[in-house]
């Protein structure tokens, strides 16, 4: 795959795996003892970014869990505003290798 296509292929990765994160962590938002997941995210120059690592904050409470639902429901948004975003660049790099192709032919 060409890098023109690996960089908003690997965004649109890497955006779905930070939704999966926050779904879960939203799950488990009355699970007793729950500990917040965070995701780590690598720029992977030229050919995108990914997820690197996924950490646990620590949660002293055997009780409650540690998760925001206000922090989550702001990454769930970031993450849908960030795959949109390349999901966008995809269509547009698609439809200028059409018009390119179109231009050849």
């Amino acid at each position: 795959m060409s890098i023109s296509l690996a960089t908003p292929i690997s965004g649109i990765q890497t955006s779905i795996t930070r939704h999966d994160i926050t779904a879960n962590d939203i799950a488990n938002i009355n699970t007793p003892g729950y500990a917040e997941k965070t995701p780590r995210q690598t720029d992977m120059r030229p050919e995108g970014v990914r997820i690197s690592s996924i950490s646990t904050t620590p949660n002293s409470s055997t009780t409650l869990s540690n998760v925001d639902l206000a922090e989550e429901s702001k990454e769930q948004i970031q993450n849908k505003d960030t795959l949109a975003a390349n999901v966008s660049v995809l269509k547009t790099k698609d439809r200028m290798i059409g018009e390119l192709l179109d231009i050849v032919a």
